[in-house]
């Protein structure tokens, strides 16, 4: 048996090393990569709603806010109709949806958002990225065979009135406060929240001619004002 000089033997135990410590090394960059996927990304419109999916419920809005967490959402995901998805902070504070990009009257291709570049770690998951209605509200959905957007009522009491909702179970509004909508006013509802205590709506209103329109803003009023 021809003997391997300790010398050579342990040249190429470092030769190994070396190359073990590399393929270890691709290895770490790799998941280092696909854990810090996404983008921070900052409202560069007035303001954009936070939805459960696209085109779907209103779950609040994001503000313009230069380089501040109020209007900064870390995208993970934008499909091919410009919607992204990611965790909104601000006034949100959970994964949703937004419109990222849109086009305008003049098919002019606009965007709602901008970044500088900043990549952060994944916050939501990657997997089944539509919220269920489970996720957001208790089960009250409001609507009919004639208004699948929501249903007409008329408040039994005075409601406080917001553009976005607590989702930590507080029970409450979350900024910005739009004060107090009187008894007898009409609102279009759409879901209530989880905690059963708030619902998203937008405010109706008769015209000259008695005719009852309602607003394209939605709101968050309380559950127990009708």
């Amino acid at each position: 048996m021809k003997r391997i000089p300790a010398e050579t033997g342990a040249k190429a135990l470092r030769s190994k090393t070396v190359i073990y410590s590399a393929i270890l090394v691709a290895v770490i960059c790799v998941f280092s990569h696909t854990t810090r996927a996404a983008t921070a990304y900052y409202v560069s419109a007035t303001d954009v709603y936070a939805r459960s999916k696209p085109q779907s419920y209103a779950m609040g809005r994001l503000y313009n806010h230069t380089n501040t967490g109020q209007g900064r959402m870390d995208i993970q995901y934008v499909d091919s109709n410009g919607w992204a998805y990611g965790y909104a902070y601000g006034y949100v504070n959970r994964c949703v949806w937004a419109q990222y990009s849109y086009r305008d009257d003049a098919g002019v291709s606009r965007t709602n958002f901008r970044t500088n570049g900043t990549t952060v770690s994944d916050k939501c998951r990657t997997t089944n990225m539509y919220l269920d209605t489970s996720e957001f509200t208790n089960g009250e959905i409001f609507m009919n065979s004639t208004n699948t957007d929501g249903v007409i009522v008329t408040l039994a009491s005075d409601t406080n009135a917001w553009d976005n909702w607590r989702w930590d179970g507080s029970a409450t509004g979350n900024s910005l406060y739009r004060g107090v909508s009187a008894a007898g006013s009409k609102w279009k509802v759409r879901y209530t929240t989880k905690d059963g205590a708030g619902v998203m709506a937008r405010p109706c209103s008769y015209d000259a001619a008695g005719s009852l329109s309602c607003a394209s803003d939605w709101h968050f009023i309380q559950r127990s004002s009708f």
